[in-house]
């Protein structure tokens, strides 16, 4: 029927929910080959069907002339016919666009945006650089960073949205706002009241061996962003970072998701972003540290608002690590030295109690005791920089009903012992 052609098409739905209605227009040319267009509109909704809860249907296909769209205002992709209220989602194609699954996905990228649901930046995360202070205290990896003059600068990653599936974070922002509430448009205001209206309100950020057994006295350092003007959505770290302490069942004392942030309310925009942090968990020679954005902790929350970050550390991070490790629940110490003067004690510890640590010289005279030490049931590493002399020391662990000793050489190097005669 040449241009202005319309088609109501009503077509399966899959699943069990209400079906979103999609409406596309194309711009296309008197010669246009008017099936294959609608091909490519086809496959666009059953892609976007196997995505969604209750699927989709082509509710209309528009072709129209070339440069006619926006038909009355707006935007030629995302709202080709603002007259026309009765759809869930809407696609225009102007002309000489190339159909194909890249703009299938643009097309998608859009209606998800629009409803709150992230974009394949990750909306909250800064888009261009985070800065951290040169400061020895921060000791940045370099794997994870770069140095410029004052400070350490690592550019941002990002994935795009899968091509099959759909974000689970997504799922739950569309169950809240399903179809049948007519078009929706892009809102900086829709993506930040829909993060902060998932954000764990309840939160459990704890620490464990490879065991499974909760790890107490561990440190966990967080830096916290705060908007950097400079570019839109940038996050900056500032300063040193705020540290916690685990305790006795290995957990952290932040208790909601709003808590792992600066404020409240998460905020992004051209003003930038508080939406982004950099954590580092340590506890002797083990560490981790990576990023957390705000939609990452959404994404952790059930349905009643709850959520749990819970770290596993690594294994085998010293030699008296992996010997205490090996020995347990059997009550054991071991120790090693390095070249720094460093003491690493492997800690085995069956049943919690208070210990009292004693370092003797060979001669027997004390050179070093501890205040009573509450040790909780599992496996422990300590490091020590005691500024032993050369020689051997015997490293010793009085316990509520037992001792454990053993008997290391400073430096780490064993003497040759004169041959007997």
């Amino acid at each position: 029927m040449g241009l202005g052609f319309l088609l109501l098409v009503a077509q399966c739905v899959w699943g069990a929910g209400t079906a979103w209605k999609i409406g596309v227009w194309m711009e296309r040319g008197p010669h246009a080959d008017s099936s294959r267009s609608r091909a490519w509109a086809d496959s666009l909704v059953r892609d976007f069907s196997g995505r969604v809860e209750g699927g989709a249907r082509l509710e209309r296909f528009v072709l129209v002339r070339p440069g006619a769209l926006p038909l009355s205002g707006g935007d030629a992709h995302r709202n080709p016919d603002l007259r026309d209220t009765t759809l869930d989602a809407a696609w225009g194609v102007p002309y000489g666009e190339i159909l194909g699954a890249d703009l299938v996905r643009q097309a998608e990228r859009a209606w998800l945006q629009a409803r709150g649901c992230p974009d394949e930046r990750e909306f909250a995360e800064g888009w261009d650089l985070f800065l951290l202070p040169q400061d020895p205290v921060n000791r940045a990896d370099d794997i994870q960073w770069k140095l410029d003059s004052n400070n350490y600068v690592r550019f941002p990653t990002w994935s795009q949205l899968p091509d099959t599936g759909l974000d689970p974070l997504c799922r739950r922002i569309l169950r809240m706002d399903p179809p049948g509430r007519g078009l929706r448009f892009y809102s900086l205001d829709t993506l930040r009241s829909r993060l902060n209206a998932f954000l764990p309100r309840v939160l459990d950020v704890s620490l464990q061996d490879i065991g499974g057994r909760p790890v107490a006295g561990a440190k966990l350092e967080l830096w916290r962003s705060v908007p950097d003007s400079r570019r839109a959505f940038g996050a900056r770290l500032e300063g040193r970072p705020d540290t916690y302490l685990s305790d006795t069942s290995g957990s952290f004392p932040l208790r909601s998701g709003p808590a792992w942030f600066h404020s409240d309310t998460i905020s992004f925009g051209i003003g930038g972003s508080n939406a982004l942090t950099f954590w580092r968990v340590a506890i002797g020679k083990k560490h981790m540290q990576g990023w957390m954005d705000a939609t990452d902790l959404a994404r952790l929350a059930d349905d009643s608002g709850r959520a749990r970050v819970v770290w596993t550390l690594p294994g085998g991070s010293s030699a008296s690590w992996r010997e205490a490790s090996s020995k347990w629940p059997r009550g054991w110490l071991a120790a090693e030295t390095d070249t720094s003067g460093d003491l690493t004690l492997g800690l085995s510890i069956p049943a919690d109690g208070e210990f009292v640590l004693r370092i003797v010289d060979s001669l027997g005279n004390e050179f070093l005791r501890s205040q009573p030490i509450h040790l909780p049931r599992g496996v422990h590493e300590k490091i020590l920089s005691p500024g032993l002399a050369q020689g051997w020391w015997d490293i010793r662990l009085d316990g509520p009903s037992e001792r454990w000793q053993v008997r290391v050489y400073q430096p780490a190097r064993r003497p040759t012992l004169p041959s007997r005669p």
